[in-house]
């Protein structure tokens, strides 16, 4: 019986079988991307295992081998190596930008690293159309408001110290001189 609410629910319970096989290679792909991600480079990984050698020669011979593999590596930036104030620096750079999700920008993994808010100075301030600020800060980046401006908002001016933080739904909201906040976003100049 077409009508029958046992019609419905097979007609159902075969879609839903159908999504979950056509989810299942996606899912199989996000796990593939992930293990990628986070997977360290194969120079490191051989290096580490030098130290399962037995014999003191051999294992000598193989960290002195992996050492210089991995020196080489690093001195034609096949390899960055970087500490973790050089990783937040980095991400305090690139705050704002949209970057593949890679687990030194913030992704899959380290997730409470993660920057919320920036501070700095503002180098220049210049009004666009419609009355909205193009704001450059002291570290070279550009941020522009992106919603209506209001009368009550304060005129950014160069020196002043400016406050910009994450927010909803992607967004990001700028802060000059503790005043009044508005939408903001990062462009590249």
């Amino acid at each position: 019986m077409v009508g029958s609410k046992w019609y419905f629910t097979g007609m159902l319970t075969v879609a839903a079988a159908v999504a979950s096989g056509l989810a299942n290679p996606a899912t199989a792909q996000e796990i593939d991307r992930r293990k990628a991600l986070t997977t360290p480079p194969a120079i490191y990984t051989e290096l580490v295992a030098c130290k399962d050698i037995a014999a003191p020669t051999a294992r000598l011979a193989c960290y002195d081998e992996k050492v210089s593999a991995l020196q080489t590596a690093q001195s034609t930036n096949q390899v960055v190596i970087a500490d973790r104030e050089q990783v937040r620096e980095a991400r305090r750079g690139l705050f704002g930008l949209s970057l593949p999700r890679i687990k030194l920008f913030g992704g899959d993994g380290d997730e409470g690293d993660e920057i919320q808010a920036i501070d700095g100075i503002i180098q220049s301030a210049r009004t666009i159309r419609g009355g909205k600020w193009v704001i450059r800060l002291e570290d070279g980046a550009v941020w522009q408001q992106t919603d209506t401006p209001r009368g009550s908002m304060r005129d950014p001016k160069t020196g002043d110290t400016i406050v910009i933080e994450r927010a909803a739904l992607g967004s990001f909201m700028a802060k000059v001189n503790d005043g009044r906040a508005f939408k903001v976003k990062r462009i590249v100049n």
